[in-house]
C-alpha cells in the first residue's frame, strides 16, 4: 500500500499532483494507494480554521469524481499533535501494510512538527519503503495550497479559487422555504442553508450553474443578508435558476459559483432591485454559454448519485 498523506482540507490541483504520484508509484509496485488524513482538520483543533472549503459529503463527491479512494482518516486532537512522528508512521505500518510514503514538501506533522521531508526518508531507508517528496505547485509565482483558495473564496475571487482548485467552487444543500420575496419580484430563489462549517463567499451577487435532473441551469446567486429587505441576520444562499419553474424545496442542490458580478447593494425600493436583476441574469446568461469547459470537469455520473 501506498500512503500520500495531508490534512485536504478538499482536494486542488496540489493535492491532485500529490495523488498522481502515489498512482504512479503504486502501479510500478503492483499495490494500491491511499489518502490519509487528519479529522477534524488540524486547524479546527490547533486554531485559525473556522470553516471548511468542502464538508465531508461534498469532500466525497470529489473523491467519487476523480477516482480517489476512500481515505484512512486518523482523529485528530491535541494530544495526537503532541505525537512523535516516529511514533506515528509506527502505528501507520502496524494498521496497513505499507509500501512507500507520498507527501508534499510542504507537510509537516508530529510534536513540534518535526515530522518533515528529511525526517519522512531517514524513516523509510530505515524501513525499506518508497519514499517520494512531491515539490509544492505555484501558480504566478505563489504555492497552490488551501489557504490561499479559501482566501480567494472569501475575497469572492471565485474565478482565481478555481483555477487553484481545477474545478469550480461549488456548495452543496437541501433546498429550504425561504420567504419568497424573489418570486413576488418575479425571480423566484433557491434557499440553500449550507452550515456554518461550510466556508462561503464574500458578500456579493454571483453567475453559477446549477445540476438538476440531468442537466445544467445558469444561475444568478446572491450570498449575503438581503439589504434591501433585511438590515441584519444570517449570511443566506440563494440561486434563481434560470429558465427554470420546477419545485426544488426539499431536494439536494449542487451549485457551482463562477464569479462574481457585483458588491450587495441596499436599493430603494423592489421595482429598483427588480431592475438590477434582471441585468445580473443576462450577464448571467453570457458567463453560463461560455462556463462549459469548467462545469464539465463534474461528470454527470458523480452528479447523479451526489444530488439526487
Amino acid at each position: 500500500m501506498i500512503v500520500c498523506i495531508g490534512a485536504f482540507d478538499g482536494y486542488h490541483r496540489g493535492h491532485f499532483s500529490l495523488f498522481d504520484r502515489a498512482r504512479k508509484l503504486a502501479r510500478e509496485l503492483g499495490t494500491e494507494w491511499k489518502p490519509v488524513t487528519f479529522e477534524p482538520h488540524p486547524r479546527f483543533v490547533l486554531g485559525g480554521l473556522k470553516a471548511r472549503l468542502f464538508t465531508p459529503a461534498e469532500k466525497a463527491f470529489l473523491r467519487a469524481n476523480f477516482d480517489i479512494p476512500e481515505p484512512l482518516e486518523i482523529p485528530f486532537t491535541r494530544e495526537f499533535a503532541a505525537v512523535e512522528p516516529g511514533s506515528f508512521l509506527d502505528e501507520l505500518r502496524a494498521r496497513l501494510t505499507l509500501d512507500g510514503i507520498v507527501v508534499g514538501s510542504d507537510f509537516r506533522f508530529g510534536r513540534g512538527r518535526a515530522g518533515d521531508g528529511a525526517f519522512l526518508s531517514r524513516y523509510c531507508a530505515e524501513h525499506q519503503l518508497k519514499f517520494s517528496l512531491v515539490p509544492q505547485l505555484t501558480e504566478a509565482n505563489e504555492p497552490i495550497s488551501s489557504t490561499r483558495v479559501r482566501t480567494f473564496v472569501e475575497n469572492g475571487d471565485l474565478e482565481a479559487a478555481s483555477s487553484l482548485l481545477g474545478y469550480p467552487f461549488f456548495i452543496s444543500s437541501a433546498v429550504e422555504h425561504g420567504e419568497q420575496r424573489g418570486r413576488t419580484l418575479g425571480y423566484p430563489t433557491a434557499n440553500l442553508l449550507p452550515g456554518e462549517s461550510k466556508l462561503l463567499p464574500g458578500e456579493g451577487v454571483y453567475a453559477g450553474a446549477a445540476w438538476d435532473d440531468g442537466r445544467w441551469y445558469a444561475a444568478a446567486v446572491s450570498v449575503g443578508r438581503n439589504p434591501t429587505f433585511l438590515s441584519s441576520g444570517n449570511m443566506r444562499v440563494e440561486a434563481h435558476l434560470l429558465d427554470f419553474s420546477k419545485d426544488l424545496y426539499g431536494r439536494q442542490l449542487f451549485l457551482t459559483l463562477l464569479c462574481r458580478l457585483r458588491p450587495m447593494i441596499r436599493f430603494a425600493s423592489g421595482d429598483e432591485l427588480a431592475v438590477q436583476l434582471a441585468h445580473d441574469c443576462d450577464q448571467t446568461k453570457e458567463i453560463f454559454a461560455g462556463a462549459v469547459t469548467q462545469i464539465v470537469t463534474f461528470r454527470q455520473f458523480s452528479l447523479e448519485h451526489f444530488a439526487g
